[in-house]
């Protein structure tokens, strides 16, 4: 179902060369044709529309040209018989020029396509090149590894060798050295025998001895001759086993050197490929470089054309307007002759009939003469005011024209924009509103958060000051950097130990840093409690009084909390409730021991 007074597609109401479709496929493919200005501005920002009358309404709301008569002279679905001949040859070159685009669009896509599958395969080989170098460097390192594991086993084997000559020359000398001993063992028992038939006891026991002394003796033969036995089986196993792994290192070397071979002239053919490849693509780029190039010229060139020829259509375009407007205003002009014609029969008609002849000799003051002369007067009069409507028509006509493009959408841009305005100012106003109650609530918070910190730094400073008198037996206090102020500045410790001046945390040796500290530790604590606390060494630098003050403290602060304290004092120790230990056993291992200390125990 069709728009009211909408008659089609300007691209379907123009007849043109198929070889220039394309071009006024661009030029009024999105503009809709309708037949009035009224039915065109319910689709006002939604179309590029032009009317039958020659207005343009453009998508931003722009209207340009038109008038109530057919004053342009481009129609749909007509043709120009006035077309200059600059403007066909025009045409031919544009056409011309077009087909010279089509045909380096195409080169372009193609060479496009190449230089995207040339890159492909040059990513595909240079990632096969970096696998194959990867490859080859873990094969060389594989070589290398498998060298030094062969040249370990011939040192292996040697030594296997000597220690292997060195048992063998062992079970020989035992094997010669056992004979002897296995008769000298037979003289003996027989000695041993004779001597206990001769019942000579001394004699007899220094034989026994003897005889033990050889029994033994041949046990560690026995026992060493199969000591090497067995370290000769096991060398021999060994040896084996080494000869197994060095002829099976062999062939692995074999095999890397046929890899590495392989890989060798792989990476050769793929380095030939490769800068077959970056050739190719070298070449391509410096194809399609100039293509782009020509390609820009000869967009350049049609951009031109196209100008020239606009500025022909709009040239073309002027003057069948001025034209037109020289008609209106001869048809204008010929409207207000034939008034003032009417005029002048009109005053003709008033006249008498007959006319009264004119003497001869008339006096100018005379009545007739005056008649005439105000005749005359008022058709100059009516002469004037014709030449000034004229005039004011004109500078009319032009005011209009410099008025264009006339903006449609003004109207409703202004309404949504007052809108806009109207809400804008009201979420001002609301964040205006917001913005006072957020002061004020800023203000509230950092009255009351100066209230809360002032309430707190006056109770910790006086627990401060108790609790450093109790433990140094002189007096602090807590000083800050802007009392009007708090939070732009510090918080400073100021110590007056007894016997010393005045210092700040700074300046403070070891203990009396600490003393410091676990006083303002205590003075929170006391202020708002924590239910545990774990000290760890805080008594290392404290001489014993202080420890003793130390503990003594801790332990009066535990009735609120629970203390957890890591030291090597005596004092602290003793003073503990229950004393965990904790010492190195035998090894790297640590032993933890429970201890109840009695009140009389000591430590050591």
């Amino acid at each position: 179902r069709y728009a009211k007074g909408f008659v089609d597609y300007a691209i379907r109401l123009i007849d043109c060369d198929p070889r220039y479709q394309k071009v006024f496929a661009y030029v009024f493919g999105s503009t809709v044709v309708f037949e009035t200005l009224n039915d065109a501005r319910t689709y006002l920002g939604k179309h590029r529309i032009v009317t039958l009358d020659g207005e343009i309404l453009e998508i931003s709301g722009a209207m340009t040209g038109g008038s109530t008569s057919h004053r342009s002279g481009l129609h749909f679905g007509t043709n120009d018989t006035m077309e200059s001949s600059e403007i066909r040859s025009l045409r031919t070159r544009l056409g011309e020029i077009e087909q010279i685009l089509h045909h380096c669009e195409g080169l372009i896509t193609t060479e496009s396509a190449s230089v995207k599958q040339i890159t492909q395969e040059l990513t595909e080989t240079r990632a096969k090149h970096s696998e194959t170098k990867l490859r080859l460097e873990q094969l060389q390192r594989e070589i290398e590894q498998s060298q030094t594991n062969q040249a370990q086993m011939r040192s292996l084997l040697a030594k296997n060798n000597q220690e292997l000559s060195a048992a063998t020359q062992r079970l020989e000398t035992i094997a010669i050295e056992l004979p002897q001993q296995e008769s000298q063992l037979a003289d003996l028992r027989q000695q041993l025998a004779q001597l206990e038939e001769s019942q000579t006891h001394n004699e007899w026991q220094q034989i026994q001895n003897t005889i033990k002394t050889q029994e033994a003796q041949l046990r560690e033969c026995e026992q060493a001759l199969r000591n090497t036995e067995k370290q000769l089986q096991q060398k021999e196993n060994q040896q084996q086993r080494l000869r197994d792994q060095l002829t099976e290192g062999h062939r692995k070397i074999a095999d890397y050197q046929t890899q590495i071979e392989s890989w060798q002239q792989q990476q050769s053919a793929i380095n030939t490929q490769l800068e077959t490849l970056t050739k190719q693509i070298t070449e391509t780029t410096v194809a399609l470089r100039q293509l782009e190039e020509k390609l820009g010229q000869e967009k350049q060139k049609r951009d031109r054309t196209e100008q020239h020829l606009q500025n022909l259509r709009q040239q073309h375009q002027e003057t069948s307007w001025q034209q037109q407007k020289l008609q209106e205003t001869q048809s204008a002009r010929a409207e207000k002759l034939a008034s003032l014609q009417t005029q002048l029969q009109d005053q003709a008609a008033e006249l008498p009939d007959p006319i009264p002849e004119i003497p001869p000799i008339v006096n100018k003051n005379s009545p007739s003469s005056d008649k005439k002369s105000s005749e005359g007067i008022a058709l100059d009069s009516l002469a004037a005011q014709l030449e000034q409507l004229q005039k004011e028509l004109r500078n009319g006509q032009k005011r209009l024209q410099a008025m264009e493009p006339v903006n449609m959408l003004a109207l409703e841009e202004y309404d949504r924009t007052q809108a806009r305005l109207q809400e804008l100012s009201e979420k001002l106003e609301t964040i205006a509103g917001e913005r006072t109650e957020l002061l004020l609530r800023i203000e509230n918070f950092t009255t009351l958060r100066y209230r809360a910190f002032k309430e707190a730094f006056d109770a910790v400073n006086e627990n401060f000051q108790a609790i450093f008198a109790e433990l140094s037996d002189g007096d602090g206090y807590l000083q800050l950097d802007d009392p009007e102020d708090p939070f732009s500045g510090g918080l400073n410790l100021v110590a007056h130990p007894k016997g010393k001046p005045v210092r700040r945390l700074a300046s403070m040796s070891g203990g009396e840093k600490s003393l410091t500290a676990l006083s303002f530790i205590f003075a929170l604590q006391r202020y708002r409690p924590s239910p545990f606390y774990a000290f760890d060494e805080v008594d290392m630098f404290l001489d014993g009084a202080n420890v003793q003050r130390l503990a003594k403290m801790i332990k009066q602060q535990a009735k609120l909390a629970q203390f957890i304290v890591v030291s090597l004092r005596r004092p602290m120790i003793e003073s503990a409730q229950r004393t965990i230990g904790v010492t190195q056993a035998r090894g790297a291992y640590t032993q933890v021991l429970g201890l109840k200390l009695s009140p009389k125990s000591t430590v050591n």
